[in-house]
């Protein structure tokens, strides 16, 4: 009976620690998930692990479950596709990717800011560089710099008028397709899975599964009722591991505003813990 009421506990498996954009230490964000009552936690930073020895470390003082993740950025005609990488075995065999995703991170935010600059925003590249320390720099940080120094009311205003694709300081990023992100990461002996694929990734599923994705984020602050019955759906179909989480990044006015606003049951958790490494 213990198992059984176990296998009901809420994991949250999507959180963001200021290893990469989040507002919290990995410490801190592991602290507030015990809080909150959650068994365990994945934390996914993108495009970097630097914030999972103390991720973990925390977990032993707070008996919380801590899993080791990554979230890479992936790009496909035209359609940008997250992936989560849960849990690797070899971390050291994807640290070259990741590195050369984060000395992308900033090439990207020099050229986001000189745009800005243009536009009349005097932000130099060291106050950008430093509003993300000790993080790879990376859009959110821009964000809340522009909010921050009065430019815009608010983290959505700052994306809609300068930052997401099609506004004038938009750059692309330099990612991986998506067959070379799935096959770092099982290199890695991750568990990938496709993260808030949204009604764009109704399209692409089917293709990511043949590349080697394992599962999909089903449950998810983006996904309405209908798209989460949807990806359960061809889940079961396809014979795929089921995770959810909420994006957690900080305590801002979005429904991602505290560790644990989704959460899945530990059986989830469970099973992509016995989930197949590699090809």
């Amino acid at each position: 009976m213990k198992a059984a009421r176990g296998a009901h506990l809420p994991v949250d498996l999507h959180l963001h620690s200021t290893a990469s954009d989040g507002a919290l230490t990995p410490a801190a964000l592991v602290e507030q998930s015990a809080a909150a009552g959650l068994a365990a936690v994945a934390l996914t930073d993108h495009d970097t692990m630097a914030g999972v020895a103390e991720a973990l470390e925390a977990g032993r003082r707070c008996s919380l479950e801590v899993i080791p993740g990554v979230e890479l950025s992936a790009f496909d005609e035209e359609q940008e596709i997250h992936l989560l990488g849960y849990d690797p075995l070899y971390p050291e065999k994807i640290e070259a990717v990741l590195k050369e995703m984060r000395r992308d991170r900033f090439r990207r935010i020099r050229a986001m800011g000189a745009r800005l600059r243009g536009l009349g925003i005097p932000l130099s590249d060291d106050e950008i560089i430093a509003e993300a320390a000790p993080a790879a720099p990376g859009r959110l940080h821009l964000a809340r710099l522009l909010v921050r120094r009065g430019y815009c009311p608010g983290i959505s205003e700052a994306f809609a008028v300068y930052l997401k694709r099609g506004r004038p300081a938009y750059v692309p990023r330099q990612t991986l397709e998506p067959g070379p992100a799935i096959a770092a990461l099982h290199r890695a002996g991750a568990v990938p899975v496709v993260a808030h694929p949204g009604e764009q990734g109704r399209a692409r599923l089917r293709e990511l599964v043949e590349l080697g994705l394992r599962g999909i984020e089903v449950y998810h602050p983006d996904h309405p009722a209908e798209l989460v019955r949807y990806y359960l759906h061809q889940a079961d179909r396809m014979n795929l591991l089921i995770t959810g989480g909420s994006d957690f990044h900080d305590f801002g006015g979005s429904r991602r505003n505290r560790p644990g606003a989704v959460s899945v049951p530990y059986r989830l958790l469970d099973a992509l813990k016995k989930a197949p490494r590699g090809f």
